[in-house]
């Protein structure tokens, strides 16, 4: 099989997921494979999905529209959740949120004081593109989640989710490419930890 360069991968993704049939129906399935791992989970890392190319998580928590405070998320789930904010040098801090802002680039980030670290972390939510067949993640291009999550041993707290019919991506990876503990489609979940 002939791998596809990272850029041509996002490219043809970029172009076929907006336009996916079915999205809202496979991200429920994919919800609802997901939503039994949240079992006795206490702290949680999750993303604000870009609504056009990744799954959107947010339908966990009723289906509605940014900003809302984390005791929202908290009222439906004993778990604290928090969520990525960019800071200087592609560094993300994990926030529980309180408000939320657009940032300059118009993405949502959390306001508050409390944060979290990826180790003290129970489940780390990853956002993705896709995923090549060994877990390997395609994100967006600006590396902060291959940072974050270079160290082997946070494998096991990740999650990536994706639709089947774009599983897996055939992309050549690099070296620095952070692989995946799970993955969750709308029709299985697959681990890559056994």
């Amino acid at each position: 099989m002939n791998l596809l360069s990272k850029e041509e991968a996002r490219s043809r993704l970029k172009q076929h997921l907006p336009v996916l049939e079915r999205r809202e129906e496979f991200e429920s399935q994919i919800l609802t494979r997901f939503f039994p791992l949240l079992s006795g989970k206490e702290k949680i890392i999750s993303y604000v999905a870009d609504l056009a190319w990744e799954v959107d998580l947010l339908p966990l928590v009723e289906s509605c529209p940014l900003p809302r405070p984390a005791g929202f998320w908290e009222l439906r789930h004993s778990a604290k959740w928090y969520f990525p904010k960019m800071m200087p040098e592609k560094r993300l801090d994990f926030v529980r949120p309180w408000e939320w802002e657009k940032n300059k680039w118009g993405i949502w980030e959390p306001k508050g004081e409390e944060k979290i670290t990826v180790e003290e972390a129970d489940l780390i939510l990853v956002p993705a593109l896709g995923f090549s067949s060994d877990g390997t993640r395609l994100g967006r291009g600006g590396g902060f989640y291959d940072r974050l999550l270079s160290s082997d041993h946070l494998r096991t707290k990740t999650i990536g989710f994706c639709f089947s019919k774009f599983f897996p991506v055939p992309f050549a990876p690099e070296a620095h490419d952070c692989k995946i503990g799970k993955i969750i489609t709308e029709s299985r979940i697959i681990s890559f930890l056994d």
